[in-house]
């Protein structure tokens, strides 16, 4: 079976091997935006940003949304120990999900202990393509909130074994994020 890295942070992934996340000066410079051939990215407001120059974060993401390499919104999301208020968080978040769907993007989810409110969203916005929880450690009773609102999950390194074992294969993804280890680690430490 071939594996994708859902998400990464590593710029010089093989072309076609994983999706990549943009940084945050590609994101306010799009026009440096020099992607690789073959190449995948994500492309999104990470919820560390939102006290910065949102504003000039959108004009950015609006224009690389609308590339062709760009596979995904995010990451985006929701985080309560940084960035802005939750508040304007929550308001960010909601634009670049209507940006995803106008976009038909699937979405990236950074999401830290604001799952509550994440699902709340979710229940309101009625999203028109899949979010993907990035990254996900939260035990099974959350992994089954989540898989039922809709939502898949997505594992690094370091997971909780049993929310693993009961998302479904095809709403499973494996991902390096910023660790520096390869995605043969995490997937042998995910039993595979």
């Amino acid at each position: 079976m071939l594996f994708t890295d859902f998400h990464t942070h590593n710029m010089s992934a093989p072309a076609g091997s994983a999706i990549v996340s943009l940084p945050l000066e590609i994101l306010l410079s799009p026009e440096t935006f020099e992607p690789s051939d073959g190449a995948s990215y994500s492309a999104g407001i990470h919820p560390w940003w939102t006290d910065g120059d949102v504003d000039r974060m959108f004009v950015g993401l609006s224009a690389l949304v609308r590339h062709p390499q760009v596979v995904a919104l995010g990451e985006c999301g929701l985080d309560r120990l940084r960035g802005a208020s939750l508040e304007l968080q929550c308001a960010i978040f909601e634009r670049q999900v209507e940006m995803a769907s106008a976009q038909s993007l699937p979405v990236t989810i950074h999401c830290v202990r604001a799952f509550g409110e994440l699902l709340r969203l979710h229940k309101r916005l009625k999203p028109a393509t899949v979010w993907t929880v990035h990254g996900f450690r939260g035990g099974p009773q959350l992994a089954r909130q989540l898989l039922t609102a809709g939502m898949d999950l997505s594992f690094g390194l370091h997971h909780n074994a049993e929310s693993l074992r009961i998302t479904p294969e095809h709403r499973r993804h494996f991902e390096t994020d910023d660790s520096g280890v390869s995605l043969a680690e995490v997937l042998r430490a995910a039993g595979l």
